[in-house]
């Protein structure tokens, strides 16, 4: 579903919700992994003004440079030549009927891999294909400014209440070559291709401040700046911090400007309905979580409906009742513990930020609790390399 698709429901869930007893300043919105940063971008957007007035955002953020890129047409030739024959010369009205009379399987196939490793490498961050972007200014555009511009101007959504989270191995269940050969890791040393979790300048790869900055990020996340077959867990955290760093500066960001609270999560619990390490990384001994492991906990997912009647499962559902609880509390009230004495959640209290303070987070895991922001160091070293080698005269945004 994308952005304006989302748009279009929330229109007819504000036009018909009395039909259904419903509250229309009780909307929640709720995006997670691919359709986190839409939901995220919903904050920003003039046009979702006032269709709803709580959203939660998982695993992503709207300030990831994946997303909200300026050179979507190198996209569209891309998908022309893979469904019309390489190098044929771009034609709009063509594309409209490849991609109307095309089906599922060929898009599918079409859209697979559209940038190579050198692209990737040149570019020095993530690259989402499919990302939404950043429109023309017209009465119906859903961002017309890149969002961190949006956020500098403080013309944001901003009396709405925001629960933001992340698992701590975020993408450790995309280095599934690593995983079953650590011996790889090694090879790094000598081929590091960079990627940066914020927008900015591109340097040519193999150039002295390439390498600088290179130098920089290894020595910071590897000991001894050097990648060994045991250093899986911190190449993990490195890939997962150009995730989580775009969501915590999100976090920070919106706070700053909004007029409501931010409540910030960290999930780190290990137990049978991890869906994605139980899929994937079922043989990684490490402690945490990883992308979408959140999801079988808060909703009943239909592949592990066995799953929740073993004897496994009963160890869970007092942990699974406080994760609804917190949500379900969210939805009605805005506020994840808006009791201090809750059966379920006990003495609880989830604590907005507060950026006077330090950056304090909700800990998922095997207990929950407010803890002090794990990867603040980690997101201060993002800060600095920012702000040393990508320096701006814009507001500074530092974690």
């Amino acid at each position: 579903m994308g952005a304006k698709d989302i748009l279009t429901s929330l229109r007819w869930i504000r036009e018909n919700i009395g039909y259904f007893n419903g509250d229309i300043n009780k909307v929640t919105v709720f995006g997670s992994g691919s359709t986190a940063p839409i939901v995220a971008s919903l904050l920003l957007s003039a046009v979702g003004e006032d269709l709803f007035s709580r959203v939660i955002i998982q695993d992503g953020s709207v300030l990831s440079p994946a997303d909200y890129r300026s050179y979507n047409f190198e996209i569209m030739n891309k998908l022309y030549w893979n469904l019309n024959g390489p190098f044929e010369k771009f034609n709009r009205t063509k594309l409209y009927e490849l991609l109307s009379k095309s089906s599922v399987k060929q898009l599918f196939a079409a859209s697979y891999d559209l940038f190579d490793s050198t692209e990737v490498r040149d570019n020095q961050r993530l690259i989402n294909s499919f990302s939404p972007t950043v429109e023309v200014s017209g009465k119906g555009a859903f961002m017309n400014k890149f969002p961190f511009e949006v956020y500098k101007r403080k013309i944001t959504n901003n009396a709405v209440e925001v629960m933001i989270g992340y698992t701590n191995l975020d993408s450790l269940h995309k280095l599934d070559g690593f995983v079953r050969n650590k011996k790889l890791l090694k090879y790094l040393n000598y081929n590091f291709q960079y990627l940066l979790p914020f927008e900015g300048r591109r340097d040519e790869y193999g150039s002295k401040l390439y390498r600088k900055i290179r130098r920089n990020i290894m020595d910071f996340y590897f000991v001894n700046g050097t990648v060994g077959e045991r250093s899986l867990r911190r190449y993990a955290k490195y890939v997962s911090d150009q995730v989580i760093y775009p969501i915590l500066r999100q976090a920070s960001l919106h706070s700053q400007v909004s007029c409501n609270n931010v409540y910030l999560y960290r999930f780190t619990h290990r137990g049978p309905f991890n869906i994605v390490w139980n899929t994937y990384l079922r043989n990684v001994n490490l402690n945490g979580a990883t992308s979408g492991d959140e999801i079988c906990y808060q909703f009943k997912c239909k592949s592990l409906r066995t799953a929740y009647n073993t004897v496994e499962a009963s160890n869970e559902r007092l942990f699974i009742k406080k994760i609804a609880r917190l949500l379900a509390n969210f939805a009605k009230h805005g506020n994840p513990t808006p009791h201090s004495a809750d059966p379920v959640l006990e003495d609880l209290q989830w604590l907005p930020l507060d950026l006077t303070k330090s950056m304090r987070v909700l800990s998922i895991g095997s207990k929950l609790k407010m803890i002090k922001l794990p990867e603040e160091e980690r997101m201060l070293f993002w800060d600095r390399l920012r702000n040393d080698f990508f320096p701006s005269k814009e507001i500074n945004d530092e974690l």
